[in-house]
C-alpha cells in the first residue's frame, strides 16, 4: 500500500509555479498492512527525508544495496541523493517529513553547533532505539510540531519549523554516534580546511581566521592546500561560495540580492561581479539560462514522494 499523502506536480518553470513547501509532514498512523514511501530525486527542488518510527518495524531498501532493517523507536535520515524505498510494516506508527534542501541548510547552517551537522547530513544516518529512547518524548514533540506548522502555515510557520528541525537534527547528531569534531581533528590539514570551509563559508572568515582555527600558519595552510587540493585556500572558499550560489539560483525562488546576502555579501554589485568572474554570466543571466535548459523537461511529471 502506498503512502497516502498527495503527489505534487513538478513544474519546470519555477517563476510560474506555486511556492515550493519548505517541509511536507504527516503522521504515519498504525495500519493493518505494510506501507511504502518511494524515495526518488526531485531535480529542481531536492528534498531530504526524516522518519521517526515510534512503534513497529521498518526497512529502507536502497537501490542496488542490501536492505537496512530497523526496529522502533528510531530516526532515519535520508539525504536528497538517496534512492530506494522506505517500508513501514503493519502496526507501525510515527512521523514522516520531507524537507527542502535549501530550508535544511538554512536551518543547519544558521549558527553554533548545528552547523557541524553538514558532514553528517550528506549521508544516510540512523539514530537507534537505545540512543533515542531516553529522549523520545521531546523528539516526538518536535516532529509533531513540525507536522502541525507545515499544515497550518500560520504566521512565522517557517521559523517555528526551523527551530524544531534544529532540535531534531541535534538529537540525530547526538544519537547517531558519529564524532564530527573528531573527524575534523583526525584529518590532514587540507581536508580539515575544506571541512571548516563547509561549516563557515557564509561567515566571511579570512584565511588568517581559518589558519587560527586549524592551529597552523597561513603559509603552512597555503602549502597544504596547494599539495592536497591544487588550489589556494582563498580559491577553495570562493569555489564553495559560487557553487552554493549557483545551486540556489537554479533551485530556489530567492532573489539575487537575497542569495548574495545569505552568503555573506553585503554589496549586491560586488556579488554580481564576483559571480560573473567565476561563471561567465551575471547571476540573473545564469538563472535564466538554467530555466531555459529545464524548459525541455516534461511538465507533466510528478514528484515521487511521499
Amino acid at each position: 500500500m502506498a503512502a497516502s499523502l498527495p503527489l505534487r506536480p513538478h513544474h519546470p518553470h519555477p517563476s510560474s509555479s506555486p511556492a515550493v513547501a519548505d517541509v511536507i509532514g504527516a503522521a504515519m498512523e498504525a495500519a493493518f498492512v505494510r506501507r511504502t514511501w518511494s524515495i526518488a530525486s526531485e531535480r529542481h527542488a531536492p528534498r531530504g527525508h526524516l522518519f521517526l518510527v515510534i512503534h513497529g518495524r521498518a526497512s529502507f531498501a536502497a537501490r542496488d544495496e542490501r536492505d537496512i532493517a530497523l526496529n522502533a523507536p528510531f530516526i532515519l535520515w535520508l539525504p536528497s541523493s538517496s534512492r530506494g524505498e522506505f517500508r513501514l510494516e503493519a502496526g507501525g506508527d510515527g512521523v514522516a517529513l520531507s524537507v527542502l534542501d535549501d530550508f535544511l541548510w538554512r536551518t543547519a547552517g544558521g549558527s553554533g553547533s548545528v552547523a557541524y551537522l553538514r558532514p553528517l547530513l550528506g549521508r544516510v544516518a540512523i539514530a537507534t532505539s537505545d540512543r533515542i529512547a531516553p529522549r523520545l518524548n521531546e523528539l516526538s514533540t518536535s516532529f509533531s510540531a513540525i507536522v502541525r506548522e507545515s499544515h497550518d502555515q500560520q504566521s512565522a510557520a517557517s521559523v517555528m519549523m526551523g527551530l524544531h528541525l534544529g532540535i531534531v537534527l541535534i538529537g540525530l547528531w547526538r544519537a547517531s554516534g558519529r564524532d564530527v569534531l573528531g573527524d575534523l581533528r583526525g584529518a590532514g590539514t587540507a581536508q580539515r580546511f575544506r571541512q571548516l570551509v563547509e561549516l563557515h563559508y557564509r561567515e566571511g572568515l579570512s584565511i588568517d581566521d581559518f589558519a587560527r582555527l586549524l592551529g597552523v600558519t597561513r603559509s603552512h595552510l597555503h602549502d597544504a592546500c596547494a599539495r592536497g587540493a591544487g588550489a589556494t585556500p582563498l580559491g577553495l572558499v570562493h569555489e564553495r561560495l559560487v557553487e552554493e550560489a549557483s545551486r540556489r539560483l537554479e533551485e530556489t525562488e530567492l532573489s539575487v540580492e537575497q542569495i548574495g546576502y545569505s552568503l555573506g555579501f553585503r554589496d549586491p554589485g560586488y556579488f554580481n561581479r564576483f559571480f560573473k568572474r567565476r561563471r561567465g554570466l551575471a547571476p540573473g543571466a545564469f538563472r535564466n539560462a538554467a530555466r531555459a535548459r529545464r524548459g525541455a523537461d516534461d511538465p507533466s511529471s510528478f514528484a515521487a514522494w511521499p
